[in-house]
């Protein structure tokens, strides 16, 4: 069914009041305290209306309506108007990032920040950096067997990692090593996933026999797995989620805080959202994941240099105000992706 002018201008009220109060909505309240130039019987009729093609459901404790899943849908997709962040809050925002130093700093105040603005749950996917090219590798000998692998991507995202032998290598095998390496990056554009694939065979047959030793062999087979380099999740807000009516049943507001204390599962939920364009906004049982069928995410991607990197989400019970929190995420998401290009 296609709702009519009249109908839309109804529905974006009950989201309004409901999003506004979490209290159910009456046909009294909207004909009292909304310029609809409509009688109450009239706003009652469509709200009955709008409760048929399932748009609205009427707890049977309550005289009023509220939202369901496919009612916020046809709000976000055709109704909302768009919300802008003001000057103080853009100031807070670049405030804070120009005091972060570091990308391990950046991340948790990012999650802090959509926690804050948005008065729920804000998560952060660190940089997704397999498919960037690697443009140069070094290997620093660090002491007690152990070699620093450095390594720089296209991106201009610098990574480290200690390996630990159980034999010796010698600095010039190393200079040798890394020396190879890089021409070969030269020839060819290599990303993070292809790397032990491509060079590890090559590598084999360029060493000569005399320098071939399982402690090499076993030093780049380390170096070059890269699930150490698992995107990381960054989560603030968890009090925000405490405070909601729509979970102030002990068991239910456990079933989410014991959800988004599973971070892998909550990185592989965000990492398969991905194929959107800028912002995607899941609500309820769009959401596979049963724990967070009654809640929303506003997923926004962010870039390095142009680049999807990662994600940042704002996750929330379903009664959101999506205008504020799609500008919040998208304000952000800019942002960030301004700084982590310019490290």
């Amino acid at each position: 069914m296609e709702l009519n002018e009249r109908m839309k201008l109804i529905l974006s009220a009950v989201m309004h009041r409901y999003i506004t109060t979490a209290e159910p909505v009456s046909s009294s309240i909207l004909a009292s305290q909304y310029n609809l130039n409509l009688s109450s019987a009239t706003i009652r009729n469509e709200l009955s209306i709008l409760e048929k093609y399932d748009y609205l459901w009427h707890p049977h404790t309550s005289a009023g309506r509220i939202p369901t899943d496919k009612g916020y849908r046809f709000y976000v997709d055709h109704l909302m108007q768009k919300k802008y962040l003001d000057n103080k809050e853009k100031e807070l925002i670049v405030g804070i990032y120009r005091k972060s130093r570091e990308l391990e700093e950046t991340m948790k105040n990012t999650s802090l920040l959509l926690s804050k603005l948005t008065n729920n749950i804000g998560v952060v996917i660190s940089p997704i950096i397999y498919n960037n090219l690697v443009e140069r590798i070094q290997f620093v000998t660090i002491g007690n067997h152990r070699i620093l692998a450095i390594i720089i991507t296209d991106s201009g995202m610098v990574y480290q990692k200690i390996i630990s032998l159980s034999g010796k290598i010698d600095k010039e095998i190393l200079n040798y090593l890394s020396n190879y390496i890089n021409s070969e990056l030269e020839k060819k554009e290599i990303n993070l996933i292809d790397l032990n694939s491509i060079l590890i065979d090559k590598l084999e047959k360029y060493l000569s026999f005399q320098i071939r030793s399982n402690s090499i062999h076993n030093f780049l087979k380390e170096c070059f797995d890269f699930q150490w380099l698992e995107s990381k999740i960054y989560l603030d807000g968890r009090i925000n989620i405490m405070k909601k009516p729509e979970f102030k049943k002990m068991d239910q507001l456990n079933y989410i805080l014991s959800f988004i204390e599973e971070e892998n599962i909550l990185a592989k939920i965000i990492k398969k959202e991905l194929d959107f364009g800028r912002t995607k906004v899941t609500i309820g049982k769009e959401n596979k994941q049963r724990e967070i069928q009654n809640c929303s995410l506003i997923t926004s991607k962010y870039n390095i240099k142009g680049k999807p990197a990662g994600a940042i989400v704002i996750l929330g019970p379903t009664r959101m105000d999506y205008p504020r929190m799609i500008s919040v995420a998208e304000y952000i998401s800019d942002k960030l992706s301004e700084i982590l290009s310019d490290y």
